[in-house]
């Protein structure tokens, strides 16, 4: 739904952020915050921050879903959870689950058996309350959500800043000669199949990965990787590009007899939206990993 506004003389000089509330009350400032940063707010056309002074006859366009009450339905599914507070909400996920429903058909997701569990996720997105970032249905490990607007915020500015870390298990065909990898390469839409991402370096967005080896199997690697950029499908599209696609993976990995992917999210850190301080959170390396190792080792 796209609403217009435009500045009258009664607000030369406001704030856009402030503008908007004024004028839309039945939203949040909050919410309004997180649509500026999203781009889903512009002034003449073109983005602008928060705090940006409006001039007389600016024309404020405003492109908002619809709000639905209800929409996501309890799914009885019992999620390990790592750490939780009054603000933020650290599980385990496991694979096979999407995050968020990707269409109000499915119902069978983290989201929604998290709302089973009665646990409080922010409401600044009713689609998919609490997500400040996603893994792909197929990977495991460490995921934060938040439990109110206000830590919703922190965290997606965090992530935007690069200050949350992630490090990650693989295990990987072939055997990786060098002990250290590193992969800067843009990422984009694969145009014959808007599912996938390939690398690229026309209408990319820059995507910058390290590996680091941790064992040499039989005919495979055991690595740890760390992202810096958190682009969609990061991991598995640059890793096959490298020559290693990832075990188990079917959508960009050769075909093998594992029907799980060995990609997890192994380590989480983040400064806390309240007490700026650095927490660390871990999911132990998973069992397929470690039967797959031992079944390997040389």
């Amino acid at each position: 739904m796209l609403q217009t506004l435009t500045v009258s003389p009664d607000f030369i000089g406001e704030r856009l952020d402030k503008f908007l509330q004024l004028n839309l009350k039945s939203v949040s400032r909050t919410k309004f915050n997180l649509l500026i940063k999203e781009g889903a707010v512009l002034v003449n056309g073109e983005r602008k921050k928060p705090n940006s002074k409006l001039k007389e006859r600016d024309v404020i366009s405003i492109e908002m879903d619809e709000e639905k009450k209800d929409i996501l339905k309890p799914f009885k599914f019992d999620v390990n959870i790592i750490y939780e507070d009054d603000d933020i909400l650290v599980v385990d996920k496991p694979t096979d689950i999407v995050v968020h429903p990707p269409q109000e058909s499915v119902q069978d997701t983290l989201v929604n058996a998290l709302l089973y569990m009665k646990k409080e996720l922010s409401s600044i997105n009713n689609k998919r309350p609490g997500v400040v970032h996603r893994l792909d249905r197929e990977t495991s490990g460490c995921l934060v959500l938040a439990k109110n607007n206000f830590t919703h915020l922190n965290l997606v500015e965090q992530f935007r800043q690069r200050k949350i870390k992630k490090e990650y298990a693989a295990i990987v065909w072939g055997i990786v000669n060098k002990d250290r990898l590193v992969a800067d390469l843009p990422l984009r839409r694969d145009e014959k199949n808007r599912l996938k991402m390939k690398v690229g370096f026309l209408k990319s967005k820059n995507a910058y990965t390290e590996f680091t080896v941790k064992e040499r199997l039989y005919g495979s690697t055991f690595m740890s990787v760390n992202l810096l950029t958190g682009r969609m499908h990061q991991i598995r599209v640059h890793l096959k590009f490298l020559g290693f696609p990832i075990v188990g993976d079917k959508k960009y990995g050769i075909k093998d007899d594992y029907n799980e992917l060995f990609l997890h999210a192994h380590k989480l850190g983040l400064y806390h939206p309240r007490s700026d301080k650095f927490m660390q959170f871990v999911s132990p390396i998973p069992e397929r990993f470690t039967k797959f190792i031992e079944e390997h080792r040389i």
